[in-house]
Formats: structure tokens, sequence, C-alpha cells
């Protein structure tokens, strides 16, 4: 069966059902929690903007039992009233719902006209202005901070309960501190929460609209990796934003504008990282490789990447290529045969 006759006689309810429940269990995982969005935005683009719409409703309602169900599951009945504060509500709440609207927002006809990035950009900054004010408000809820303290507690106690004593019983003691770890995740969350942001809902969106199927319209606003491409003018605010970071850092201008100068730096630099993926994934369709390599060589860039301190470096190297293809034309070059 074609892809359009799939299309045409799948059952819409049935499967924007199974896919908001897919959302909702795969957010309540915590594992697979950053594919959730996928099947959301796979209804938008397979189904249109009403289905999908639904889907997220479903979505937000089975994310809200599962992750209920599992804190209920992990916490002393003793301490169940700790979960129905204010704090742990907003923290429950929030998240699921905050996403599932940043990705209907992407989703609103007024894109059409623009380009692809500027919703991802525009869903970020808006999702940024509403949740980074929150976050530094649990930061600063002394509650909150408790309850992560706590629950950072219970997942460190799993990997000291077989440490035994001596030093290195000691040293991985200290490293495992709920105070530092709950200190240090906020510092990371600051400093690059709009960047993971902006990876979450725009990979999101392009995978989802990617897999809704040849024929549908997700697949026409999304197109290939290999065809994108940055404007040149894209290039100054890029340079501004790591200017202005140098300069934060320099002139220590305090943690509120470091963080915003490497969140905006982040997010520019990770646009370049998109555009070094689609420049080699336009030259290996370019060289007409077969398919079956094409997947060994993801694969092999996969577990190359995951392999620090190798993948680190290799990683930096997207930008690069993303930010010196406005100069050098990889993708039209020059000389004989060419």
């Amino acid at each position: 069966m074609s892809d359009e006759q799939r299309l045409r006689t799948a059952n819409p309810r049935g499967e924007a059902l199974v896919a908001g429940a897919a959302s909702g269990i795969l957010y309540s995982s915590a594992v697979f929690a950053f594919a959730f969005l996928i099947p959301v935005q796979l209804i938008y683009g397979r189904q249109g903007k009403k289905n999908g719409l639904a889907t997220a409703g479903i979505a937000f309602a089975f994310a809200l039992m599962g992750q209920m169900g599992r804190d209920l599951l992990a916490t002393p009945r003793a301490d169940w009233a700790g979960l129905f504060g204010l704090s742990p509500l907003l923290a429950l709440v929030l998240p699921p719902f905050l996403l599932l609207a940043l990705l209907a927002l992407m989703n609103l006809s007024f894109w059409d006209t623009k380009r692809s990035l500027v919703r991802g950009l525009a869903a970020t900054a808006l999702g940024s202005a509403f949740l980074i004010p929150a976050l530094v408000a649990l930061e600063r809820d002394l509650s909150f901070r408790g309850f992560l303290e706590e629950r950072l507690a219970a997942v460190s106690k799993t990997f000291l309960s077989g440490t035994g004593e001596g030093y290195e019983a000691s040293a991985l003691k200290a490293a495992l501190d709920p105070h530092a770890l709950a200190a240090a995740t906020f510092q990371v969350l600051n400093s690059s929460f709009a960047a993971c942001l902006f990876v979450f809902l725009a990979g999101s969106w392009w995978i989802g609209n990617r897999a809704s199927g040849a024929n549908s319209e997700g697949r026409k606003i999304a197109r290939g990796l290999d065809e994108f491409k940055l404007p040149y003018a894209f290039v100054w605010p890029f340079l501004a934003a790591w200017a202005a970071l140098l300069c934060a850092t320099y002139f220590k201008l305090g943690e509120l504008v470091s963080s915003a100068a490497w969140n905006i730096a982040l997010v520019l630099t990770l646009s370049y990282a998109a555009q070094g993926l689609g420049l080699i994934s336009f030259l290996l369709k370019r060289w007409n490789m077969p398919r079956s390599l094409k997947v060994c060589l993801a694969v092999m860039a996969v577990v190359t990447f995951a392999t620090p301190p190798i993948g680190t470096a290799l990683l930096a190297i997207l930008p690069i290529l993303g930010v010196t293809e406005i100069w050098i034309p990889y993708r039209k070059p020059k000389g004989v045969g060419a």
C-alpha cells in the first residue's frame, strides 16, 4: 500500500488516540521523554491542526497520569502529602503543558510563509520567556529545592549502596552530594536551557513531520536535511552573541547576563551545527552511497560522538562546517569536472 493510500484509509481518531497515549507514556518514562512530542507532531503533519490539538490534549492527560503514578509508587505513603504541594504540582503540570502549547504554536498557519528555522527560534524565545523565570523561581523555592535534593539523594543511594568504605567511596559520596548536585543541575539548566529547548522543539517538529508520510502536509513543509542552509545575514547575530558572551565573561557582568549570553550563543551555534549536518547529508546524497553504507556510517557517527573527548571534538566540527559554508561553496565546487 502506498503512503497516499495509507493516509487515505487510516482511522484518524484511532491514530490520534494511539499517538497521544504513546506520547504520554514516553513522557512518563523519563528515559524516553526526549521523544514525547514526536508522536503528536506526526499527527499534526499527517492529519492537520485540529486532530493535532486533540492528540496534544490526550498526550497531556496521559503524561499527568503516568507521572503522578510513578511519583506515588516511588514515594513512601507517609510522604504522599508532599507531592500535592504547590511547587511539586506546578513542576508536574507546567512542563508538558507548555511544551505541547509551544508545539501547537509552531504548527500555526502563520509560519507557512516563513523559514522552518524561524518557527523553532520563535517558539524557543517564547518558551524561554515563560520557563526561565519559572526555573529561577523554583531554584529559590526552598521547598522545591528540598524536594529535588530528596529525589537526588534517593538516586545517589542506589549508586552508593555497594561502594563500601575507603578513599574512593568517600570521593564518590562527595561527588554525589545531593546539595551539590542540585546546585550543579540549576547552574547547567540556567546556562543551556534555551539551547536544550531549541533542539527539543525543532528536532521534534522536523522528525515528526518527516515521519508523517511522503504525501502528507508535514513532509512538504519539513524539507530534507540536505536542503537546510541558513541565510548569509544569520552570521552577524551569531558573531554578536559570542562577542557578548566573551564580554560577559571577561567583565564579570553577573550570572543573569552570562546565562542569557550562553543560551543565545548556544542556540545560534546549534543552528549552524544543523547546517553542518545538512552539508554532510548533501555530500553523502551526491556521492550516491548505498543505503546500507549510509546506515553504517550513521551508527558509527553516533558511537563516536558518544565517546569523549573525540566525540566532543567532532561535534565542534559541525557548526564550523556550517559557518565556513558562508565563504566556501562546498555544495557547488569549482574546478575540473565540477
